[in-house]
Order: C-alpha cells, then sequence, then structure tokens
C-alpha cells in the first residue's frame, strides 16, 4: 500500500495565491515607487539647473566694461568672464578647475549679454554636482530598499489574506477526511452562496450516492449469503454422512477433496456476512462470559480431520495450568476470530508441522497462535487489511484476517501480527474482564 504523497508548503493554494496577490501588488509597488523616483529625480535636476542659472545671471548682471565691474567668486563658485570686442578676446577672471569638462563632478552653464558700447560679455558658470548626484544616489538606494520591503510585505499580506479565504476549503477539508463510510454524515453547508457553499453542496451529493451504493452492496452480500448458506450447509452434511468405508480409496479421496472445497466455499460466505455486517454498521456484540481455554480445545478438535490429512498437530499450552481464562465478549465474533486464526496456521505451515496455541493469563488473557512459515513477512500488520494477502501465499481471500482484527476491536480486544525467523505469530489480547 502506497504512502501518501509529500506534500509541500509552496504547493499549497495559499502559497499559489499569495504569489499571485504578491506578484500583482508588487508590480504596482514598482509602477508607483519608479515613477515616484523619476519625478523625484527630474525635479532635483530642475531645481539644480535652476540654482546654476540664477547664480551665473546674477553674476553676468554685476559685471559691467564700462567701467570694469567683475563680482569676485563666492564659496563654491567657480565661473569665467570674458569679453569679446569683435577685435580680441579678453578673459576678464576665470577660476574654473581644470576637471570641469567632468560632467559627473561639475555642471556649467554660459550666459552672454550684449553691453551698449558694443562687443559681449559671456559667463562661463560652474557648480559642484557631488550633492546632485548624492541625492540622485540616496533615491536609488531607497528605490532598492523599498522595492524588496514592498515585496516581501505583499507576499506576507497575500499568503496571510489567502490563508483567510481557503479557511472555509480547510473547513470542508476536514470535515470530509472524517467521514466514515459506515455511518456517513453530509457536510455542513456554509451560509454564504458561494464557490465554497456549491463544493460542499457537491461533495455531499456524491456522499449520498455512496451511501446508497454501499447500502445495496451490503444488502446484496447479505442477501446472497443467506442464500448460500443453506445449500452449503446441505452439501457439507450429505458429504460428512456419507458411508466412506464401502467405497475405495480414490472414491474416498474424491469426497474428502470435495468436502474440503465445500468447507472452503461456506468460508467464503460466511466471511461475506460478516464483511457485509461489518460494512454495514448492524455488527452487535452480546457480552457473555467464555473460557478462552475450553473454546481453543473444542475449536481444535475441529480441525483434526484436516491436520491428520496434512500431517500437522497442535501443540496447546495454558499459562499458568490454573489459570483462570474467562473474559467478556462476544461467544460467536471470538469463535471467528479463533478459527480464523488457527485455519491461517492450518493453511500456511510450512516445514516443522506442530502448531503452537498459547492461551495465557498474565498482565491481560489473551491467546496466541504460532506456526512456521516459507518465509518472513515484510510488515505483517498490513495482512489485516481488507482483501490484502502475502505475496507468497496466493490461498484465502483476504478477509480473514481483516475480520478477526475488526472483531478483536468490537470485543475490546487487540490483534497483533509478527513474523520473526520464518515463524509467524498472532496475539488476540483482551482489555479486562
Amino acid at each position: 500500500m502506497k504512502g501518501r504523497p509529500t506534500s509541500f508548503f509552496y504547493q499549497s493554494l495559499r502559497f499559489r495565491f499569495g504569489l499571485l496577490f504578491n506578484s500583482l501588488l508588487f508590480l504596482c509597488v514598482s509602477i508607483i515607487v519608479y515613477s515616484l523616483y523619476t519625478n523625484a529625480k527630474t525635479e532635483l535636476d530642475r531645481s539644480f539647473s535652476l540654482q546654476l542659472s540664477s547664480a551665473a545671471n546674477a553674476v553676468l548682471q554685476k559685471t559691467d566694461i564700462n567701467p570694469i565691474a567683475v563680482p569676485l567668486p563666492k564659496n563654491g563658485e567657480f565661473f569665467r568672464i570674458t569679453y569679446d570686442n569683435e577685435v580680441k578676446k579678453t578673459e576678464l577672471i576665470n577660476n574654473l578647475p581644470q576637471d570641469v569638462a567632468d560632467k559627473e563632478k561639475w555642471r556649467m552653464v554660459s550666459l552672454k549679454k550684449y553691453p551698449e558700447n558694443g562687443g559681449s560679455i559671456s559667463v562661463d558658470f560652474a557648480l559642484s554636482a557631488e550633492n546632485y548626484h548624492s541625492g540622485v544616489r540616496k533615491l536609488r538606494q531607497l528605490l532598492y530598499i523599498y522595492l524588496p520591503i514592498a515585496f516581501l510585505v505583499s507576499f506576507l499580506g497575500g499568503y496571510l489574506l489567502s490563508g483567510f479565504f481557503l479557511r472555509p476549503l480547510r473547513r470542508i477539508i476536514h470535515n470530509a477526511s472524517k467521514v466514515d463510510l459506515e455511518h456517513i454524515t453530509l457536510l455542513s453547508q456554509p451560509k454564504t452562496r458561494d464557490e465554497f457553499y456549491h463544493l460542499t453542496d457537491a461533495l455531499n451529493r456524491m456522499l449520498m450516492r455512496i451511501d446508497e451504493q454501499v447500502k445495496q452492496q451490503a444488502a446484496f452480500f447479505t442477501t446472497a449469503s443467506h442464500e448460500l448458506r443453506t445449500p452449503i450447509s446441505t452439501m457439507l452434511t450429505e458429504l460428512q454422512i456419507f458411508n466412506r468405508e464401502l467405497l475405495d480409496a480414490d472414491t474416498r479421496n474424491l469426497l474428502d477433496n470435495q468436502e474440503q472445497e465445500v468447507k472452503r466455499m461456506k468460508a467464503l460466505v460466511d466471511n461475506f456476512l460478516w464483511m457485509s455486517q461489518i460494512e454495514s454498521g448492524n455488527l452487535r456484540t452480546n457480552r457473555s462470559e467464555i473460557d478462552l481455554a475450553e473454546m481453543v480445545l473444542e475449536i481444535s478438535e475441529g480441525f483434526a480431520k484436516q491436520m491428520a490429512v496434512n500431517g500437522q498437530r497442535f501443540r496447546i499450552e495454558f499459562s499458568p495450568v490454573d489459570g483462570d481464562f474467562t473474559v467478556s465478549a462476544d461467544k460467536n465474533q471470538v469463535e471467528v476470530i479463533v478459527k480464523n486464526l488457527i485455519s491461517n496456521a492450518v493453511k500456511y505451515t510450512k516445514g516443522d508441522p506442530v502448531i503452537d496455541i498459547k492461551v495465557f493469563q498474565d498482565k491481560k488473557k489473551g491467546i496466541m497462535i504460532s506456526n512456521f512459515v516459507s518465509r518472513d513477512i515484510e510488515d505483517p500488520e498490513k495482512l489485516k487489511g481488507q482483501f490484502l494477502r502475502d505475496t507468497f501465499h496466493k490461498d484465502g481471500f483476504g478477509l480473514g484476517l481483516w475480520i478477526s482484527d475488526i472483531l478483536s476491536g468490537k470485543n475490546k480486544a487487540k490483534l497483533s501480527l509478527n513474523s520473526v525467523n520464518q515463524k509467524f505469530s498472532a496475539t488476540v489480547e483482551f482489555d479486562g474482564r
């Protein structure tokens, strides 16, 4: 039986919705932040250009030729004033740095005016661009910081919101996982007629169809089992009372084989009847005082003929010899458990023909049946599943251990299976009296 597939958090709808919400929000935030960055950078550039033009214009207005008036540079101001009378260019002042052409360090603007006495006065004004570039870098850094924060916040917001919106779906899954096919109960429908309401409605309609089919199947198995039990019991009785002493060996062998096949068919019908009762939920437990020792002796006698044919024998032990092996349980159901376990031991014993049956009274009372098999069985507890058989043992129908396990639980007992060193054991322990 395959285990449940591993589920990772990134495979959940909650993660996918969170990622979708995050992607959309992150895209919107990115556009907004980039737009803010572009506008801020443009505003910084415009402000710096305005400052540069204003300072250059102030220097130009203070400059005159007749008489010569030249303003002195203030701290952080760098400019060059040139007078051109169309005959000669004269630099009146020049404190421009040598690397003024480096646009990463400097910004420069050129202005010109024409005085009344002719010629032209031009001013080349430069300011350091370090503050401007520093401001742009800070804006860019903020952009790099805010975007990851926006991504994280949007993802967490989307993850939390998707968890809130998917809460009804988780509730539906939780309720659906608790549905028992023996007692099908419909899921409670959400009050809001949204998609979750329609999903719950569809699941409820499916559960009603399943419930109807289960009931029809249980009714069929019950009816068919009852109908088959009478003719099979009649056939078995006629075969058992047939006088074999007057027959030759081949005919006796043929009748013995037919008797075993009829017994096998009867066991199958009985198993189907038990299965229909279990799955329909109609199984009732009528408790009474049962002596496990007497029951084991009676049931083992019923296998005497088959044991003789197979060359097998029982080794029955009572521990302690004078123990009280009385338990409170349903006699018919406990008989089915013990018969199934002994039948399996007789059917699958290989090598050593001895089948050990131990009735014990320790902290708990119970029965242990053990026998040697052809090979060790991996994870023998799986054999308690419905219609499950060991790979190397194809006999049987895969119902006996499943029925025994269910009936054990109904009688406050526990069925344990074990396989060590090619010895298979089945133990039934009862809780108290």
